[in-house]
Order: C-alpha cells, then sequence, then structure tokens
C-alpha cells in the first residue's frame, strides 16, 4: 500500500466518527425547532429553512465540540493534517501527468508517449498517464532488450475489452529478429479505487499467448495496470493459471 492507501483509509474513518459527532446532535436540536415552529400555514417555510439550518448547527457543534472535548479536538487535528498531506501528494502526481501532453485525436497512441527507447520503469509511467486519460483498456506489448523497450504496439479498446495491434502469431519472429529477452504485455482495469484482479478473460489470453510464443513463451510477462483516488498507478501480474501478484506501485511519497 503507498501511503496515500494508508492515510486516506485513516481519514475516511475520522470524517465518519467527526461527522455523526456533530450531526447527531445537530439533527436533534433542528428537529425541536422545526416541530415547536411548524404550522400548516408555514409548513414550506418551515422545510426550506431545515437543511440550511442543519448544516449551520453541525457547523456549529463541529467547532464547539473542538473547544470542548479534547478527543474531538485531536480527530479534527489529525483529519485536518492528513487532508493538507493528500493535496501535497495529488500536487506531486499533477506534475507527473501534466509532463505529458495529450494524444491529439487520431494520433496512435504509441507515438503519442514515444514508448519505444524507454525503460522499463519510464514506460509504465508513460502507460500509468496514457492510459488512464484514455479511460478505455488499451493493450500494449513492449518488446525488450536488456531492459529498454525496441518494439511497441498499442491499440484502444472499448471501456472493457482491448486486443492487440498486430498478430501474436509473429511475436515470436520479433523475438528472435531482435534478440529480445522479454515481452511485456500490459493492458488497463480503468478502475480508481486501487484494486483489481485478472478476468477470465485475461487468464486465456496470457494462456493463448504462451501457446503462440512456444519456446519463446517464459519470456512473456502479462501485466494489468489500475489506479488508486490520487491517479498513482499500481501493476499486477498474473501467469496463464491462478497466480496473481503486485510487482509494481508508484507512492507519491517517495
Amino acid at each position: 500500500m503507498t501511503r496515500y492507501d494508508v492515510i486516506h483509509k485513516e481519514l475516511e474513518g475520522l470524517r465518519v466518527w467527526l461527522t455523526a459527532g456533530s450531526l447527531a446532535p445537530a439533527i436533534l436540536v433542528v428537529s425541536v425547532v422545526a416541530i415547536c415552529t411548524f404550522s400548516a400555514g408555514h409548513a414550506a417555510l418551515v422545510l426550506g429553512a431545515t437543511l440550511p439550518a442543519l448544516l449551520v448547527a453541525k457547523t456549529g457543534f463541529h467547532h464547539l465540540w473542538i473547544a470542548v472535548f479534547p478527543a474531538y479536538r485531536r480527530r479534527a487535528a489529525r483529519s485536518a493534517q492528513i487532508s493538507a498531506e493528500i493535496t501535497k501528494l495529488r500536487a506531486r502526481v499533477a506534475v507527473i501527468f501534466d509532463g505529458y501532453r495529450e494524444r491529439a485525436k487520431g494520433e496512435a497512441f504509441k507515438k503519442a508517449y514515444a514508448l519505444a527507447g524507454r525503460s522499463v520503469a519510464q514506460l509504465e509511467e508513460a502507460l500509468a498517464v496514457g492510459m488512464y486519460r484514455e479511460r478505455r483498456e488499451v493493450f500494449v506489448t513492449a518488446f525488450m532488450r536488456a531492459g529498454v523497450a525496441v518494439r511497441v504496439t498499442a491499440s484502444i479498446g472499448s471501456p472493457y475489452r482491448c486486443s492487440a495491434a498486430d498478430s501474436p502469431t509473429r511475436w515470436g519472429e520479433h523475438v528472435e529478429r531482435l534478440g529480445c529477452d522479454e515481452i511485456r504485455q500490459y493492458h488497463n482495469h480503468p478502475v480508481h479505487h486501487g484494486s483489481t484482479e485478472p478476468s477470465a478473460t485475461d487468464f486465456r489470453t496470457s494462456r493463448r499467448l504462451r501457446r503462440l510464443l512456444g519456446p519463446h513463451a517464459p519470456k512473456l510477462r502479462s501485466l494489468i495496470i489500475f489506479w488508486n483516488g490520487l491517479r498513482e498507478w499500481k501493476i499486477i501480474q498474473h501467469d496463464e493459471g491462478s497466480r496473481i501478484w503486485l510487482c509494481c506501485e508508484f507512492d507519491a511519497a517517495a
């Protein structure tokens, strides 16, 4: 888990606790006042004022409890501290995304993000940015030699499916011709809650690709990119069976 994953989970718990602590008495007070002032002739006026009054009362109790109760004050301070830290982390991620220009309409994905010639880390950063922006599944095949992408193909699919841009029957030829030691096959799951897993189709695709690669099958890496709410990317790897493991995650706090 990244630093953001940890503190965001803590923040959610704090917000629930603080909201319950300030909202419950606000509801009680506003309800009592509404009942006491309710009349048939002014029903619309009373009901229309209830929500604004509730928000004002909630804010009032929040500040009152901060002044009165140390436990509430500590939680409120911690919540503000985490929110400030997340704002800084979000800014760091934004700098990375802003470092890549947007893909022009009709422009090839691999050209827009200059995928060929990148190292694994550089390639995965570019893919994380580009795939996030597409909001659709993208299928990228990177033929690697000594840790550098010497040939890359990419195709953009639908929100839930994608396929190779070239024929996998020729992948073995590319490996031999270019002297590749690894084939990294990436696609993304357009989710932003920090968790995903391969689908049945993903496993079938991996098995099919390995069969087509024959003796080069051990060089294949089947990888899935996804994101958390901060746009930090994570990459899981899976085999043709049922094994899944996290092989990379970008932590903006590192």
